[in-house]
């Protein structure tokens, strides 16, 4: 009946994933751009965290869905208790007979079809969900798989998916080795409250047969609050909504809907929706009563006890005392972000007249022959985008922060479009390599290095 009355042809906002929902978020399109790098350049471990809700499992099946036959994937969903069990499901995954129990007898197999599949020209992945809650054995066994290469390249790739905690356990002691092989990680972070506000819109309009039910501002402000921008918790938050306005025989999803649904929203998970904003009021009213406090200390030493100004005391000068130096202004800290290497030959987004950084403190430019400047060949990437908008709003970003950006656009093989927003350019992989480390140290996020010719 709330379907019928709502004019949906399906529910907006089901919790199992759908193709056809899909919304490409900025933190979705850069997963989705750490994933196509990831399994085409075949480089070590991916590591795709974020927290439960926010959307791996619909990203990854997203991704999956775009792979051509010249890749083949296996998908690792449930619990896996040994290192054995893991083979075996890999093998069953990839089409591989055998019913072997010893861990020799199940990885042979798995390396012939690895090989057999390298002169047809086909790729192997493997996605492994839920990729914190593995123990040491069944992660030191995704090691050795990895091990399994040609003397140029990798045989298979692994993608691990899983919370936040997955990449501390994987740069603890015991795994360091593993951590180390993580080449490309990537963490998706909620919606922003226009994003939350957008995604919201973008299910309706999929859903409805009709003119769509609309969500008033304030109502989405509402749910925004209560779900932090995790998809989960928005679908929670907004079926809750649609239930109260078919109770009340309303197609608008006003304030005091969403606020009614949010509060037992949070009333049946034991939480207090007030409590928050309790807290930061009498957070305030405890530092407005502390300036008092402080203004009435400084007022009374200021004038004294009388209400007079205290009698100036001459201080004495030191002799000898030199002057005090000037000091040197600190040099401006550039804001952190993703960095990634980019090889690149004549940009068309960029002109002759491109703006080219100074070399970080202690780099030697780099010598032009006589009468000429360097040949720029390279560009430090820091992100890439299906969407030109979210580009530009990164251009914009950078560039507030003193950053000469730029869009770079280009086609991958299914003729989609990708705009690529770049940063500055260097005369040699090295310099660029050197700039983009030091991005990616106060990011600490790993820097990947791009072929020439691509972004």
């Amino acid at each position: 009946m709330l379907l019928q009355f709502f004019g949906f042809k399906d529910n907006p906002f089901k919790l199992t994933p759908d193709p056809a929902y899909l919304f490409l978020g900025r933190h979705y399109e850069e997963a989705l751009a750490h994933l196509r790098y990831a399994v085409t350049e075949g480089e070590g471990f991916t590591a795709i965290t974020g927290e439960r809700g926010i959307g791996k499992t619909t990203i990854c099946r997203a991704f999956l869905d775009t792979l051509g036959g010249e890749t083949i994937a296996a998908v690792i969903s449930s619990p896996v208790a040994s290192p054995g069990d893991l083979l075996r499901r890999i093998n069953t995954a990839l089409g591989i007979p055998g019913t072997a129990d010893t861990l020799k007898g199940l990885i042979d197999p798995l390396n012939d079809f690895l090989m057999r599949q390298k002169p047809a020209g086909r790729k192997v992945a493997v996605f492994i969900d839920d990729a914190q809650s593995l123990g040491l054995e069944v992660l030191e066994q995704i090691r050795l798989i990895s091990n399994l290469e040609t003397t140029r390249e990798k045989l298979i790739q692994i993608v691990l998916v899983g919370e936040p905690g997955l990449m501390t356990k994987l740069n603890s002691h015991e795994l360091r080795q593993m951590g180390q092989r993580v080449s490309v990680s990537y963490e998706i972070g909620p919606l922003s409250p226009a994003e939350t506000a957008a995604y919201i819109r973008h299910r309706v309009s999929v859903a409805s047969t009709g003119s769509p039910v609309q969500f008033e501002p304030a109502a989405v402000r509402h749910l925004f609050h209560y779900s932090r921008g995790i998809p989960r918790l928005i679908h929670a938050a907004c079926q809750a909504a649609l239930t109260e306005a078919y109770g009340a025989r309303e197609k608008t999803v006003t304030a005091a809907i969403a606020q009614a649904a949010v509060m037992g929203l949070a009333a049946a998970d034991g939480k207090d929706p007030n409590r928050r904003r309790r807290r930061q009021a009498l957070g305030w009213a405890v530092a407005g009563c502390g300036v008092i406090l402080l203004a009435g200390a400084a007022f009374f030493v200021l004038r004294g006890p009388e209400g007079r100004p205290p009698p100036e005391k001459a201080i004495p000068e030191p002799a000898g005392l030199a002057a005090p130096a000037e000091t040197a202004p600190l040099p401006p800290v550039p804001a952190p972000v993703d960095a990634v290497v980019a090889s690149a030959g004549p940009d068309p987004a960029a002109g002759q007249d491109s703006a080219v950084p100074p070399p970080a403190p202690g780099e030697k430019a780099v010598s032009a022959a006589k009468g000429s400047a360097p040949r720029m060949t390279h560009s430090v990437q820091v992100g890439a985008f299906l969407v030109p908008e979210n580009a530009r709003k990164q251009v914009e970003r950078l560039s507030a922060k003193g950053y000469p950006a730029r869009i770079f656009e280009a086609k991958d093989s299914q003729g989609r479009s990708w705009y690529a927003v770049r940063i500055g350019d260097y005369p040699s992989r090295e310099a660029a390599r050197r700039q983009a480390d030091e991005f990616t140290r106060r990011e600490q996020a790993p820097s990947l290095v791009r072929p020439s010719g691509g972004f």
